[in-house]
């Protein structure tokens, strides 16, 4: 499938603004009252990515003027789905958010605001995620490993820039707490990626002639047939098979942003040592890891439909074969 930069910023952005929404929650009693400031930083800067996450999805629209129907097939659609809880949980954020600029609180209101908030970032991830994973035809993503990854990665990634809040803040023991958290994060983020890019490797094994589109028996419905629209080879679906070099190199940058990288941080972070600059330095390179992975996750993707557009050995079919007609049809042939 084509990632196209809209695409890649509204499934990182909104990982990104709930993983952080999440960790203020976690740590609005764990912080010292004078540190409130530093809640409301890690806030606004939360719903600050979660308002460029949404400004993005308008430019991800074919038609943005069909966008009032979007919540029209709540009871089926994914896509509807991902459309209300993401803007309930940005509405949500904003009043926590924004609430400390025109109100005197306290640490409560951040711990009960981050918790509702929280609650429907984990609803908007998990209904993103299932918007992919209930594809059947994307044989890359059919699989419960799309919501293990997507939101794993998302949180993580809000996670770091957490760590990198409270490392600027030179808040010493909240930021080794969540360091070893963090620590334990990324070996799960890492095992979760490596089987991953195993499913996909095994789904572009199983599309070929001979085996077939991969899918699974079942009574799957064309929905569009194409007769109204171009080929399936000039939609998004159909993207070319990645070189092997170009899939090994990315995915090596990710290993290295997103796991080795990160790794070295928290353990110079352990230690002591130059808190902000080290947790800024693993905000950024997880967050860049979590870019590229995001595009390899939509670029390297294997649609079923890509049976047919490809070249490769025929094969004889399963139902067709070459047995003499029938006596009376040949006689209606000799007409």
């Amino acid at each position: 499938m084509r990632p196209t930069t809209p695409l890649l910023l509204i499934t990182v952005l909104q990982g990104l603004s709930g993983g952080i929404t999440m960790a203020v929650a976690a740590f609005s009693f764990l912080l010292p009252p004078a540190s409130d400031s530093v809640l409301r930083n890690a806030l606004l800067l939360s719903f600050a990515v979660a308002v460029i996450g949404g400004i993005s999805s308008f430019f991800h629209m074919h038609r943005p003027q069909a966008g009032k129907y979007i919540l029209r097939r709540l009871k089926t659609s994914w896509l509807s789905r991902e459309a209300l809880t993401t803007g309930l949980y940005a509405m949500i954020l904003g009043v926590v958010a924004l609430g400390p600029l025109v109100l005197p609180v306290n640490s409560w209101w951040y711990w009960v605001g981050g918790v509702l908030a929280s609650l429907a970032a984990l609803a908007a991830m998990f209904v993103t995620a299932m918007l992919y994973a209930t594809i059947p035809a994307m044989r890359s993503w059919h699989s419960p490993l799309t919501v293990l990854s997507m939101m794993a990665v998302g949180l993580s990634s809000g996670g770091y820039a957490m760590l990198a809040v409270l490392g600027l803040s030179h808040l010493t023991s909240p930021v080794h707490r969540l360091a070893i958290f963090m620590l334990l994060a990324t070996i799960v983020v890492a095992g979760i990626k490596l089987l991953q890019w195993k499913l996909f490797r095994d789904a572009r094994r199983s599309l070929n002639a001979a085996t077939g589109t991969g899918m699974p028996r079942a009574p799957y419905r064309i929905i569009d047939t194409g007769t109204t629209r171009p080929p399936y080879q000039t939609q998004t679906q159909v993207w070319p098979d990645l070189p092997l070099s170009l899939r090994g190199g990315l995915e090596a940058v990710v290993g290295l942003t997103m796991v080795l990288l990160p790794l070295g941080v928290i353990v110079g972070t352990l230690d002591g040592s130059g808190l902000g600059l080290l947790t800024v330095l693993g905000a950024l390179s997880f967050l860049f890891g979590t870019f590229v992975e995001r595009w390899l996750f939509f670029g390297d993707a294997t649609h079923s439909s890509k049976v047919w557009f490809v070249d490769q050995d025929k094969v004889g079919s399963r139902v067709a074969t070459n047995r003499p007609s029938p006596a009376f049809v040949r006689r209606f042939r000799n007409l």
